[in-house]
């Protein structure tokens, strides 16, 4: 859904539309029908409750059935009357399969969205059904008053008589009056999604907190990033900076007295350049590989493995059907990403192999790595060790999640899940972003 109840920067007006006049009737056979099972349903399964819970055999599906239904009436408040549907950011299960399902139905039934719609729902079939009543009752009086001009003539009422033409104006004004019937009844319907669905303002608040948490993300991945540029410089190029200068200011006070040895030293700053201009290079891949914008994730990824000093197994698959494109900045995210985990792996996990898996599905890009090392892992903000709080902080400003698994002697598995685009990353699939640890 979008973010924002306003169309085109405004409000959009009320207008009635054949659908929504549709809507109106589709209301009044459900008000017949469905309306009274669905109320039976939820009476027989609360007053079943204390039989053993035996009322919850009624009570979950007809909640799982309500929420599906709550998401058709979204798409509705939409589709029919042009409004845009506010969702809050929603926990997401991270676990898989039916599992992860259910969890997140379980999620959805906390949510105050959900149980507004519920209501509105009900609401919603209750006033246009009853409008649509109206119309029919007022529409068959209409009818009949009609009938009764052109067949009967006029009509005695105890002590007075209605003329033809005053039978056509009563007829004429009840077909009005149903006319009006609908048109309220669509009105009112639209009225109910504005204030039960399309959103509040603590929905509103709640979207403010979560782009401000995202922001923060990003800031903090900015200041982490800049906090290690300059420790590199600090402590890795600046000092052999110095050192070159003092052997080439060595070398030029023994040209004259000691020629052998100044070219010595020549040779030495050589050297000595050439592996800062080493460091430079290492330090800028850092920054941005250029092997990413010129190649694309799957050739830069090939690159980190090859280079890593342990043995990894890399498999990249980023083929879409017709889903969102992967673009530069999530790229650069799963990149380091990956290069940050792999760093971590040679340096302290005393690993003897990794694993870099790397797939799309369903607009999320997944970046997973596994070795077989000490495990242990943790997420620290206090100055030092702090790659994995930078990875955190990257994944959290584009709406996503890094989880870390790393049981003492069990390895470590990083899982990344970002999502791909921008609706993605400030509606429903709603990730709230944290870092999740595991120990097993």
């Amino acid at each position: 859904m979008n973010d924002s109840i306003a169309e085109d920067g405004n409000h959009p007006r009320a207008r009635l539309t054949p659908a929504s006049i549709a809507s109106v009737a589709v209301g009044g056979l459900l008000l017949c029908t469905w309306f009274w099972i669905s109320l039976a349903l939820l009476v027989t399964g609360i007053s079943l409750l204390p039989a053993l819970g035996s009322g919850l055999l009624l009570l979950l599906p007809w909640l799982l059935l309500m929420q599906l239904i709550v998401r058709i009436e979204r798409r509705r408040a939409v589709a029919i009357h042009g409004l845009r549907v506010i969702l809050p950011a929603q926990r997401s299960s991270r676990r898989q399969g039916v599992a992860g399902w259910l969890q997140n139905r379980w999620f959805e039934l906390g949510t105050g969205a959900f149980w507004r719609g519920l209501l509105h729902h009900h609401l919603a079939i209750l006033v246009t059904g009853l409008f649509f009543l109206a119309f029919v009752v007022l529409l068959w009086c209409g009818w009949k008053g009609a009938e009764i001009a052109l067949v009967h003539g006029p009509v005695e009422l105890g002590s007075r008589e209605l003329s033809q033409v005053a039978l056509a104006v009563i007829s004429s004004v009840c077909v009005l009056l149903a006319a009006v019937m609908l048109g309220l009844g669509a009105l009112a319907d639209r009225g109910l999604a504005r204030g039960l669905i399309s959103g509040s303002e603590g929905d509103l608040r709640e979207q403010v907190a979560e782009l401000a948490e995202r922001r923060q993300g990003a800031v903090d991945a900015a200041a982490q990033e800049r906090l290690r540029i300059e420790r590199d410089l600090h402590d890795g190029v600046q000092p052999r900076l110095v050192n070159l200068a003092m052997t080439l200011g060595i070398a030029r006070s023994a040209i004259r007295a000691d020629p052998d040895r100044a070219e010595r030293l020549v040779g030495e700053a050589h050297a000595e350049a050439k592996g800062v201009m080493t460091d430079l290079r290492q330090l800028a891949r850092g920054i941005h590989p250029a092997v990413l914008t010129d190649r694309g994730l799957d050739a830069a990824l090939s690159a980190l493995a090859a280079r890593s000093r342990i043995p990894v197994t890399l498999d990249v698959d980023l083929s879409t059907t017709g889903g969102p494109a992967l673009d530069r900045e999530r790229e650069a995210v799963a990149y380091f990403v990956v290069a940050e985990a792999l760093t971590n792996i040679a340096k302290h996990a005393a690993a003897s192999r990794a694993e870099v898996t790397v797939d799309q599905d369903q607009g999320t890009l997944h970046v997973r790595i596994r070795d077989d090392g000490r495990g242990g892992a943790r997420v620290h903000r206090d100055g030092h060790s702090t790659g994995l709080a930078g990875l955190t902080d990257r994944v959290r400003a584009t709406g996503g999640v890094l989880e870390l698994s790393s049981p003492p002697g069990g390895g470590t598995q990083l899982h990344a899940r970002i999502p791909l685009t921008s609706e993605a990353t400030t509606t429903r699939a709603m990730t709230r972003p944290t870092t999740e640890e595991t120990l097993r």
